[in-house]
């Protein structure tokens, strides 16, 4: 049996676990990164299949740990405008950079660059200890401390515990934490293909009766596509061949880049709807999609989750500040009633642009065609949305 202490463990090193990590050992706290999976792999010779769009309140803090100046080295595609449409109707919305004076609206990234790039750089931070391929088996409450157990047999005493392990956490369960779930029943089928007309350095996307399909671009000239559809529609297309399936993609996608070449395998993931009960409980604070998941169509998990860390870090300087203990109950309410606040707004935004573009009532259809319409043409309403896809 091996003991170990330390002031905050993580439990998760993905992308949000990792950055927290490295977030936090930069104020300088001292902490342990337990993850349940071996670390991370990237090449430069193949692009991963997903991908998230990264806001410039993602960038900041990507930056702020280091991140950032060796992702933008390695690769990572700025895109300078997006385009939207209904394929129900002839709405549709149009969003420039250029139009906020920025360069670009985002980059898409492949996560496991952010979260290989993250790992190295934890690798060389003398205040964080990194555990690959140990799972949670226990958590026992002390008086000022929390047990972690682990199935390799190593027992940590933390003053702080955050979960950073996914939808299905088992943090949150060990802790009683209930979660609001919705289960779309639909699948998001991700891929990277190359198109026979440029992408532009434009996210497309095509709201389709059954979910959106989005082209993202990326920085050789071709897209990673994401597609939302019906659990067994979802099902019917993976089990096509290649050819087939590239020409579904087309047509589903008006050929808006022309035709689609498949250059990668498929995959698909369940998409869900999830909000925790609470954000934090006695010495333990909930991250990323422990917390919160939400829809992929407008690209906001992985942001959600860095927004997170963001704002923990900032309650936790703020209660160093204040000669406060690191679990010092007040504060951890503080961090989960801002966060959920804040994150229950997306969540429901998310939701509800879902369930209207997925709508067969024709005044639906009617409606959500004429609201394009209106944000398209009214600078001050589109500068709102551009904000809160900016993350400012």
């Amino acid at each position: 049996m091996i003991n170990q202490h330390t002031e905050i463990s993580i439990v998760g090193a993905g992308m949000v676990g990792s950055a927290a990590a490295l977030s936090l050992a930069r104020a300088g706290f001292n902490i342990t990164l337990i993850e349940a999976n071996e670390a991370p792999q990237w090449s430069d010779e193949n692009y991963g299949l997903r991908v998230s769009a990264i806001s410039a309140s993602s960038e900041r803090l990507l930056a702020e740990i280091g991140a950032w100046k060796v992702i933008l080295q390695r690769r990572a595609s700025p895109y300078e405008a997006m385009h939207v449409w209904d394929a129900s109707g002839s709405g549709c919305l149009d969003f420039y950079a250029a139009d906020s004076g920025q360069a670009s609206l985002g980059y898409i990234v492949e996560n496991n660059l952010i979260n290989a790039t993250l790992i190295e750089l934890i690798n060389a931070m003398p205040n964080i200890r990194l555990i690959n391929g140990a799972r949670l088996s226990g958590m026992t409450w002390k008086d000022d401390a929390v047990q972690i157990e682990l199935d390799n047999g190593t027992e940590i005493t933390s003053s702080l515990v955050l979960a950073a392990d996914g939808g299905n956490s088992q943090v949150r369960r060990y802790c009683g934490i209930g979660s609001s779930l919705h289960d779309y029943q639909q699948t998001g089928i991700v891929a990277r293909v190359r198109t026979s007309l440029p992408h532009e350095n434009t996210a497309w996307q095509r709201f389709l009766p059954t979910g959106p399909l989005a082209f993202l671009p990326l920085a050789d000239g071709s897209c990673s596509i994401v597609w939302s559809a019906d659990t067994e529609f979802a099902a019917d297309l993976l089990a096509l061949d290649d050819e087939m399936f590239s020409h579904q993609l087309a047509d589903a996608f008006q050929h808006r880049l022309g035709d689609v070449e498949m250059l990668s395998p498929r995959a698909g993931f369940p998409l869900m709807l999830a909000n925790a009960e609470s954000y934090s409980t006695d010495r333990v604070v909930l991250l990323g999609d422990a917390a919160h998941r939400v829809h992929p169509l407008a690209g906001q998990g992985v942001n959600l989750g860095f927004q997170d860390v963001i704002d923990f870090t900032s309650i936790l300087l703020e209660a160093k500040q204040n000669d406060r203990t690191i679990a010092d109950p007040l504060y951890l309410r503080k961090y989960a009633r801002s966060r959920r606040a804040d994150a229950s707004i997306m969540l429901a935004g998310m939701d509800t642009i879902q369930r209207i573009f997925v709508s067969h009532n024709i005044g639906v259809r009617k409606s959500r065609n004429l609201a394009m319409g209106m944000v398209n043409h009214i600078p001050g309403l589109k500068q709102f949305f551009v904000n809160r896809a900016l993350g400012n």
